[in-house]
């Protein structure tokens, strides 16, 4: 089963209502699609206003993103704000069931036992912290210039450096590894968050892939997927089993009227949907995009006409966030 839309219907009161086939064979009607821009006053001050990471905590979804926003999200796309009052833009979040983790730009990390009230908490860097992760009682944030920060409880943190060319710009985890890129191709690998071992793509794939710049990787039982751009310009998606040996999945698909397209606009996020078995892209101008096992049965969607930076797969639902603080809901 994977992830397919045939078409956007006209927006009404605010929601967007979406026809959401499933079934590669049978397209059957689904649920809402809902559109919201949570609303909050903040200052204009001319910068960007955009969520940048989802995470599940205590069965609601929560959002982090510029001018330090926090927000739970409800299955309408409603908003309730979350306490914090540092204004800091914040990149990533994460959670042990128990702690929430945010962290961002300048080294800002904060903590909350709660999930209601965040506290900052000295990391010891000014870098800005661009993913973080959560495996096997270990804290792993990566940061600018090759900074990695490591914690037990999140509260205090050690910093290593690691001799990489480029800014540390995601982390992820499975069972077995932790796993990090940086955006000048570089991929590395630690089996304990201490000692890592570091490859650069572009250098190794020289003559047999296109050059890429990383944005963002993540890591399941049995795969691991690393998303970016070519070069050129060009969307890139790769895929590995362990980490060691890395094939380019083709981006095509099949409109509407049969014919073939490609994607064209940069993924910005990934997250797998272990229920279809598909992983499914979060991109620029709205678009999202799933790719399922069947190599030719990648399906498209235009969601939104704005910039996605952030999705979350549960079940039944997926969530999709990005620019102007807005909410996209899709109920498969």
């Amino acid at each position: 089963m994977i992830f397919l839309a045939k078409r956007i219907i006209p927006l009404i009161v605010g929601g967007l209502i979406f026809s959401i086939p499933y079934e590669k064979s049978s397209f059957k009607q689904g649920e809402v699609l809902c559109q919201e821009h949570c609303s909050r006053r903040i200052p204009d001050t001319g910068d960007k206003k955009e969520y940048r990471s989802i995470v599940i905590y205590d069965g609601k979804f929560l959002v982090v993103g510029t001018d330090g926003r926090i927000d739970y999200i409800n299955n309408s796309g409603n908003c309730i704000p979350a306490g914090n009052n540092y204004k800091e833009n914040l990149n990533c979040i994460v959670s042990d069931d128990l702690t929430l983790i945010a962290a961002g730009d300048n080294g800002t990390i904060l903590f909350s036992s709660d999930g209601k009230l965040f506290s900052k908490i000295e990391s010891g860097t000014t870098r800005n912290i661009n993913g973080i992760v959560f495996r096997n009682g270990l804290f792993i944030c990566g940061a600018d210039k090759g900074t990695i920060l490591v914690s037990k409880n999140g509260k205090s943190w050690n910093i290593l450096k690691l001799e990489v060319k480029g800014n540390i710009v995601s982390v992820a985890a499975n069972d077995s590894f932790f796993f990090g890129i940086t955006d000048s191709g570089e991929i590395f690998r630690s089996d304990d968050g201490l000692n890592w071992e570091i490859k650069d793509y572009n250098k190794e794939y020289s003559g047999y892939n296109k050059s890429c710049t990383f944005k963002k990787v993540l890591a399941t039982k049995n795969r691991i997927a690393i998303i970016g751009k070519h070069d050129d310009g060009s969307p890139a998606v790769l895929f590995s089993s362990l980490g060691n040996v890395w094939t380019e999945r083709s981006l095509n698909y099949k409109d509407d009227h049969g014919s073939i397209r490609f994607l064209t606009n940069e993924p910005n996020d990934i997250t797998y949907d272990s229920e279809r078995d598909q992983f499914i892209l979060a991109c620029n101008n709205g678009e999202v995009f799933s790719l399922p096992s069947c190599t030719k049965c990648n399906a498209s969607v235009m969601a939104s006409t704005n910039d996605l930076y952030a999705i979350i797969c549960t079940n039944n639902l997926l969530l999709c966030a990005g620019e102007g603080f807005s909410i996209n809901i899709i109920k498969f």
